[in-house]
């Protein structure tokens, strides 16, 4: 091991003290990046990384659509119309409404990508539904936490931890969002019936939520905004080549319709039907775009930086080799390093994106399907681990909302977030 690999160990550890510190993600997966390409003396290569992935249309396009896309959602008001439609059915019934809940924010975040706007959607028609129904502010809160950032996202072709996949493997789309979808449903599933048993013991504290709420839970339901939300994702889905329902498509796209070509149409359909909006619509289009750039695509950047500072510094080929055997010990330590950055840093992006940088490129030369799953299960590890990381942007909002700490929500989801990621990680295993 040379001196430049022993001081890279510290640049790094040094990077997750600043991180759990509070200091800005972005800025220190960039300094960290130059720092270890300098200790290397190649500062550049982290300056060819920025400007390469700035530009990159397989990572921008679909990020930036998607999540365009959902600030229209949320300007029409078919976000929240979604999640008066799906907790409908089960207000009435106290014990449903934990993992109905949970179920409601899964299905909000695949069609609005960022935690914490999936669960401003879902928050002030769910919390007063559970408050009514007698449930303790802080389960409320872990309820709405679990359900908008365990892994819904992971479903929605946008999301930056799948496209990144995607672009690091040269795999087909459909192949990836068919190896995520057992796994990551079974330990939500799983992570949801443990928190629900968990729920049967009222926390002591007294909480009193800091907002008066006046659910419209009861208002008739616009069907047509309901369903809007899920359009892009059932388009893509029915778009697979596999299905050649429409042939002239698949000629011009033999691996299936672009994702920001979804995204656009999908907007264009909302500005028709609701036609009295669509000058807020479009502004909303480009906000969202700028707030993917902003939040998302960031991460994505400077996680690149860091990549190239750890190339360079002979890290990447060290962290490859831990994992390079395809066996249960390589496939844990997919999952259980992104998931302790993910606590530690508050994003699931972060570490996911990373993680799949630094990994699955030399990975997928080997074994392309075992590369997508250890990325797959760096995606979910990071996923839950954002879930029960105190400094989450989703938990900061959801105490705020229902007026507890970040601290009391975590300590209710991540057990069973851990207990969760073991079926997970049994399903990948055992489908090898």
């Amino acid at each position: 091991m040379t001196i430049v690999t022993v001081l890279a160990f510290f640049v790094l550890a040094a990077a997750v003290v600043l991180v759990a510190r509070g200091v800005d993600v972005r800025f220190v997966l960039f300094g960290s990046g130059l720092l270890l390409a300098t200790l290397a003396g190649k500062p550049l290569v982290v300056f060819d990384a920025f400007l390469r992935t700035v530009g990159d249309e397989k990572i921008v396009g679909p990020i930036c659509s998607a999540m365009g896309f959902a600030w229209v959602l949320r300007v029409s008001g078919s976000d929240r119309e979604l999640a008066r439609f799906l907790i409908r059915p089960i207000r009435r019934v106290k014990w449903l409404l934990v993992p109905g809940g949970c179920a409601v924010g899964f299905v909000t975040n695949m069609a609005i990508t960022s935690q914490t706007a999936s669960a401003a959607a879902v928050g002030p028609i769910l919390v007063p539904v559970m408050l009514a129904a007698g449930w303790h502010p802080i389960l409320v809160g872990a309820t709405l936490v679990l359900g908008c950032s365990a892994g819904g996202n992971l479903y929605n072709p946008g999301e930056a931890d799948i496209v990144t996949i995607q672009a690091t493997t040269k795999a087909p789309l459909v192949q990836i969002l068919d190896r995520v979808f057992v796994p990551e449903l079974v330990g939500f599933a799983v992570a949801v019936v443990v928190f629900t048993l968990f729920c049967r013991n009222t926390p002591r504290e007294k909480v009193e939520p800091p907002l008066a709420f006046d659910s419209d839970i009861e208002r008739k339901i616009e069907v047509g905004k309901a369903l809007l939300p899920i359009l892009p994702i059932a388009l893509l889905l029915i778009l697979q080549p596999r299905f050649h329902l429409v042939p002239a498509l698949l000629e011009r796209y033999p691996e299936g319709v672009p994702v920001p070509h979804v995204m656009v149409f999908s907007t264009m359909v909302a500005m028709l039907v609701y036609r009295h909006e669509v000058g807020a619509q479009t502004r909303a289009f480009f906000e969202g775009m700028g707030f993917g750039f902003v939040h998302v695509i960031s991460l994505i950047i400077t996680a690149s930086c860091l990549i190239a500072g750890m190339e360079a510094a002979g890290l990447v080929s060290l962290l490859v080799s831990a994992v390079s055997g395809f066996g249960i010990l390589a496939k844990f330590l997919s999952g259980a390093i992104p998931m302790a950055l993910g606590v530690l840093s508050g994003s699931g992006t972060a570490p996911s994106v990373a993680f799949s940088k630094a990994v699955l490129p030399s990975l997928s030369a080997v074994d392309l399907t075992a590369a997508i799953d250890i990325g797959l299960l760096g995606a979910i590890g990071a996923t839950f681990g954002r879930t029960m990381s105190p400094v989450a942007a989703v938990v900061i909002f959801t105490s705020t909302l229902v007026g507890c700490t970040p601290l009391q929500i975590v300590k209710r989801t991540g057990p069973a977030l851990l207990i969760g990621f073991i079926p997970a990680l049994a399903v990948v295993v055992l489908r090898s």
